[in-house]
């Protein structure tokens, strides 16, 4: 491959990396393998889960040990809020960083949040020395494409699962994100982007998909993951410890009249869009564990069609309406952060929020969600690779 070929010039230069197993198929093989070949690769970074998605989210990685000779693993997910952050010692002495994992095309997800946290550490890097290691991102596909869903998120409400100003569904590849952090944050780093065709076919096969963490099994939860990650908010079940997470959801509590009176409201929501499936499920693990739930599967019927935030942001306000004492927006802390609700950290949108709170309708949600889509598709356009 022509890029290959391109990097051997750079053979033998000190080299970190950002990875996990998502980053795979290059020869069999671990990409961190193929670099490990060319460059002098000392040091991987580890996001949140492992190096190959051994972990549950919010879970620290400080114990992960892996065999891989000299090399340095560093987590970048461990039980403190200082440890997201790179330590400036292993990006000094550097030449080149490379950033190879793939992302779901939300911005809760947060691999490419950590990526932005040592681009953020080698700027300052840069500003402080004058000279700073070459950011390298191995451009991937976004499963879900360009199509857009959501508001900027404010910056009062930025944490690990969200950098300000970016949509929900942003539409971007990692490479497109990356550099739009670097230019709308004046980051003044030197970013490379190694366009999709080196490791990837444009349009991914379903069949070879690595699933990036535990409860992002397939190609298919990435498209309801923009709004269903919002359960995680809640005290509805999102689906973990089941086979389908996030196209599974409920809770014990989803029964009777109530209940059928919530059902004859979505079935007029976005209409003929998605379906959902009645069942009931047994979380093997997380909330409600060993406890019945009542639920359904969404099934997504016309993707490009169908808005995932939209729907659940009505979904939450009709459960407001309809079970006031039983469902609830969950407290304490989250994501490392304690001074707001993880609702807040994840909707980040005072309007938003004052939506499921009742405070607007459904026209001006639609209006004000098209107006900010149109907004944040035009910002981008020069990040589209």
């Amino acid at each position: 491959m022509k890029f290959l070929k391109n990097i051997t010039k750079l053979s033998g230069c000190q080299a970190a990396i950002l990875t996990n197993q998502s980053a795979f198929g290059y020869n069999g093989k671990y990409h961190f393998q193929t670099y490990s070949e060319i460059f002098n690769l000392k040091t991987i970074f580890l996001p949140e889960h492992g190096l190959f998605a051994e972990l549950q989210d919010q879970v620290s990685g400080d114990e992960l040990q892996y065999l891989f000779g000299d090399k340095q693993i560093i987590n970048l997910y461990g039980k403190e809020e200082s440890s997201l952050v790179p330590p400036r010692e292993s990006l000094q002495n550097l030449d080149v960083v490379i950033i190879d994992i793939k992302d779901v095309g939300s911005r809760y997800y947060t691999f490419l949040t950590t990526a932005y946290y040592i681009l953020e550490e080698i700027s300052k890097i840069k500003k402080e020395t004058g000279k700073a290691p070459i950011f390298l991102v191995i451009d991937s596909p976004n499963p879900i494409g360009t199509k857009v869903e959501g508001t900027p998120l404010v910056d009062t409400y930025q944490s690990f699962v969200g950098v300000k100003t970016v949509l929900h569904r942003h539409g971007l590849t990692p490479g497109g994100l990356l550099t739009y952090y670097n230019d709308t944050f004046h980051l003044n780093v030197d970013v490379v982007v190694v366009p999709i065709g080196v490791y990837h076919q444009k349009k991914n096969s379903t069949f070879e998909w690595v699933p990036p963490s535990p409860n992002i099994p397939t190609q298919n939860t990435c498209i309801v993951y923009p709004g269903m990650c919002l359960l995680e908010g809640t005290n509805l079940s999102e689906g973990r410890g089941t086979t389908k997470p996030f196209e599974t959801f409920g809770a014990p509590y989803l029964l009777g009249s109530a209940k059928l009176e919530l059902e004859k409201r979505l079935s007029n929501h976005q209409k003929d869009s998605f379906q959902l499936r009645n069942l009931r499920f047994l979380p093997t693990f997380h909330k409600y564990v060993g406890t019945i739930c009542e639920g359904y599967q969404l099934m997504v019927l016309k993707p490009k069609q169908f808005h995932s935030l939209y729907f659940v942001l009505f979904f939450l306000k009709q459960l407001r309406e309809l079970f006031p004492d039983q469902f609830a927006f969950l407290k304490g802390v989250y994501e490392f952060r304690s001074d707001r609700p993880a609702i807040e950290l994840l909707v980040g949108d005072p309007y938003l929020l004052d939506y499921l709170y009742g405070n607007h309708t459904e026209s001006d949600l639609e209006t004000y969600l098209k107006e900010n889509e149109t907004r944040w598709s035009k910002a981008i356009k020069p990040y589209l690779y």
